[in-house]
């Protein structure tokens, strides 16, 4: 029976505000639940966290659906979902980290992998993306440089621009060219 999202709300709440590091016995306390109730509604600690993380992706699939409804093209929407790993960053530093040390980001059921695989195949029948990119490999690359690359901020235009290269095509680029300067 799945949790009540009432319950996988409680707990990503309070890994989002205490991190990932305290033991049971702060959680509960904080919780305001007995240990046996913890286990009974969360299994373990580290059951836990993968529900909190999953709640997590949740948000960030809500958030990046609306910001998707303004985009124009593949190509806006491969750099909007990019800027928004960027604010998941700056909301929820906690998941990101967790999400970084883990490399969570590249298992195919992650929101970063799904989306990016998403919008890498519309891109591919709009011929903004290369159809022979090798989706897997590329994302891995893409996602690595993002999660991995701690680029300053006056920089990261750049590199974003660096990243892209190898999956554009030369309308891709165009569009790319196109889109405002953040």
């Amino acid at each position: 029976m799945p949790l009540p999202n009432k319950k996988q709300k409680a707990i990503f709440r309070y890994y989002s505000e205490n991190g990932f590091n305290h033991s049971t016995e702060e959680i509960v306390q904080e919780l305001e639940i007995c240990h046996k109730t913890f286990f009974n509604r969360y299994g373990s600690k580290v059951n836990s966290i993968n529900i909190a993380w999953n709640y997590w992706q949740t948000v960030c699939l809500d958030k990046w659906s609306t910001l998707m409804e303004h985009c124009n093209h593949s190509v806006e929407e491969l750099v909007m979902t990019l800027f928004s790993i960027e604010q998941a960053r700056n909301a929820d530093p906690h998941f990101y980290d967790y999400t970084r040390q883990s490399r969570k980001y590249l298992e195919q059921d992650s929101f970063f992998y799904k989306a990016l695989h998403t919008i890498l195949e519309k891109g591919k029948q709009c011929f903004h993306i290369h159809e022979h990119l090798n989706l897997d490999i590329y994302i891995a690359f893409l996602l690595n440089n993002i999660f991995l690359i701690d680029t300053e901020q006056d920089k990261k235009p750049e590199v974003l621009r660096y990243i892209l290269i190898p999956a554009l095509t030369e309308r891709g680029m165009e569009l790319y060219h196109e889109l405002p300067t953040p």
